[in-house]
């Protein structure tokens, strides 16, 4: 069987078990710092949710070759923060469409609430690329914030809630994807 993991191929017998054959990709992978991204066996793209105990114990005879792709880490993470960065501007945009609402006491709370749902998502990737060590990923300047808001929002405070988003929450979406 022909194993090729991004420029490397290797052959390994026919009767070895296909969770075999990943593990031996993976290992090459590691090895050189890397993950694997992509993985396709007899040309047909396969995802996480393929690798059931029963696909993994079949022998790989039969399935044609097998190939995939790896990325750095520090690729990986570089792309995760560009994700994240860009999703921090959308919030401040979205965030400072909100303001005239909330300051003219027509700012809908089911909107606000929308917004906040997303800033929650923001704040859980930074706190994941925190938990990995990526540099410069923390919801901790956020958190004051935002209970700030839920507390004026549980007030009905839509002037107050309009100043904390203004001046203390927004300007704390950095445009690289951490929070100041």
């Amino acid at each position: 069987m022909e194993i090729t993991l991004d420029d490397e191929t290797w052959q390994l017998s026919d009767a070895v078990p296909i969770a075999d054959v990943l593990a031996s990709i993976s290992d090459r992978a590691h090895a050189k710092h890397r993950l694997v991204t992509t993985l396709t066996i007899g040309g047909r793209p396969i995802s996480d949710r393929d690798l059931t105990p029963v696909f993994l114990n079949q022998r790989v005879e039969g399935f044609g070759a097998i190939r995939a792709t790896s990325q750095s880490l520090q690729s990986i993470i570089s792309d995760a923060r560009r994700a994240i960065a860009l999703f921090g501007n959308q919030l401040r945009d979205e965030g400072l469409v909100l303001l005239p609402p909330l300051r003219s006491g027509l700012g809908q709370v089911g909107v606000v609430d929308l917004w906040l749902g997303r800033l929650a998502d923001y704040m859980e990737m930074l706190d994941a690329g925190q938990a990995r060590r990526v540099e410069g990923l923390s919801s901790a300047p956020l958190l004051p914030w935002v209970q700030e808001i839920l507390d004026a929002r549980g007030c009905a405070d839509s002037i107050r809630m309009a100043d904390l988003l203004e001046y203390e929450l927004l300007p704390r979406l950095q445009t690289d994807g951490a929070a100041v």
